[in-house]
């Protein structure tokens, strides 16, 4: 993802994450899957999905009458670089305090505690 893209919003967010989860959707599958957390009205959505387009976050297509959304950037590319700006901009390129705060978390599972130290073993194998 070498183009900027502009930021996302708290609720284009939720709508990239399940763009990302169906793989391809028209507006009203989304539409619907956005009520089990916020009622919204079905044009309010298909007017940020096609925002989403304009910003170059989903791909549309036309499918008889029906508009189909899909990615067109990756979930792991968008979260690299919004990882990245948030190291940088609010932690001025630290990394201890977003480890400290993950290890305080309680719902931290035994699986992540492990994905943790391995990223720390294999960094420390680079040094």
């Amino acid at each position: 993802m070498s183009e900027k893209r502009s930021d996302l919003s708290r609720t284009e967010w939720s709508l990239m994450n399940i763009c990302w989860k169906k793989g391809t959707a028209s507006a009203r599958e989304v539409y619907e899957e956005t009520l089990r957390e916020k009622k919204r009205g079905y044009q309010t959505v298909k007017t940020m999905l096609d925002r989403l387009v304009i910003k170059r976050y989903l791909a549309r297509e036309k499918f008889g009458p029906i508009w189909l959304y899909k990615p067109a950037v990756s979930r792991s590319q968008v979260l690299a670089r919004e990882i990245d700006s948030f190291v940088s901009t609010v932690l001025d390129n630290t990394f201890a305090p977003l480890f400290a705060r993950l290890a305080e978390k309680e719902n931290l599972s035994h699986e992540d505690i492990e994905a943790l130290k391995k990223l720390i073993g294999e960094y420390e194998e680079d040094e």
